[in-house]
Formats: C-alpha cells, sequence, structure tokens
C-alpha cells in the first residue's frame, strides 16, 4: 500500500482527475478506513462493503468537480459515505440488529462488551455518534473532525466530552443491571 502522507495529495488528485487509473492509489489508501467508517454506521459486513462501492464510485464520478484545498481527501470520502448512509436508513424503521457483528466477532465476553458499547453508542443523538466514530474509531484529530462535521473544534470538544459522560453514565447503569 502507498503512504499517501509521503506524497503530494494535490498532485495526485490532479493526475487521477486526467487519468482514472491513477485513482487506484487514492482508492487503496483510503478503502480500509472508509470500509471501518462504513461498518461502524451499518453493523453489516455486505452494507459496508455496499456503502465502501457506492461512495468511490461517487467520489470517481465526481473526480473532476473536486478542488483540493489542503484538507484531506478521505474528509470529502467520509461526506460522501456520511450522505449514502442517511439516504439508505432514514427510512428504515427496523430495530438496530447486531446479528451480523455476533457473527464477525464471536460469542466472547469482550465481543459482548464490544456489543454493548456499540449499542449505547447506537442511541446517542447523531453528531455525538459522529464525533466518537470519527475521534475514536477513525483516530481523526479535533480539527479534522471539526472540518468534517462543519463545525468549529469547540463544538466538537463540547460533542466528544457530552457523548463520553453519557456513555460512561449508560455503561456504568448497565454493569448495574
Amino acid at each position: 500500500m502507498i503512504d499517501i502522507q509521503l506524497q503530494n495529495e494535490a498532485e495526485l488528485i490532479k493526475k487521477a482527475q486526467r487519468d482514472v487509473r491513477s485513482f487506484m492509489v487514492l482508492y487503496e489508501h483510503y478503502l480500509p478506513q472508509v470500509y471501518k467508517y462504513a461498518y461502524y454506521h451499518v453493523i453489516n459486513k455486505q452494507e459496508a462493503e455496499d456503502v465502501v462501492s457506492q461512495t468511490f464510485l461517487q467520489a470517481m464520478e465526481n473526480l473532476h468537480k473536486y478542488n483540493y484545498r489542503g484538507i484531506p481527501f478521505g474528509h470529502w470520502l467520509y461526506r460522501i459515505a456520511g450522505s449514502i448512509i442517511y439516504h439508505s436508513q432514514r427510512d428504515r424503521k427496523s430495530e438496530f440488529d447486531t446479528a451480523d457483528l455476533v457473527r464477525e466477532v464471536g460469542v466472547e465476553t469482550a465481543a459482548v462488551d464490544k456489543m454493548d458499547l456499540l449499542m449505547l453508542l447506537r442511541i446517542l443523538p447523531e453528531m455525538q455518534q459522529e464525533v466518537l466514530v470519527l475521534r475514536y474509531i477513525q483516530d481523526v484529530s479535533i480539527r479534522d473532525a471539526a472540518r468534517i462535521m462543519h463545525c468549529s473544534e469547540g463544538a466538537v470538544k463540547q460533542l466528544s466530552y457530552r457523548a463520553l459522560k453519557t456513555l460512561r453514565e449508560r455503561m456504568n447503569g448497565h454493569e448495574r443491571d
């Protein structure tokens, strides 16, 4: 895998805008991150793969419109993926299904704890979920999370604080049950 951080991302994007085969470097670099992001949100391997395919297809189709402004290309991909996930789930009324997650990780105590955490995370307000996924699952900086979410760094810090506080309270209450 090529480390894009060592290359000039802006030049790589310009090259991909002229020659679609060059897009593969971006694809290979960002694929694991976009998949991880999608999988958290849909908790289903096939749906996550669909979101990833649609994300990269839309990115490739719209690459000619992309204007590099010093913000990593991955942030644009997260926004595309988030939009795809939102549109695919907004009309869904079904309950959160953990069956695929249980099959993925097995039935160990650690897996059950992870499932409990994911279940609690899923009932947080959407913005709090998003900030925790970006900060702690995707390992995105506060500055970059603010850019992705179109808010201030202070708002990201406040959302993180409130979300973590709520999770701690719910996990403590969950242990007493």
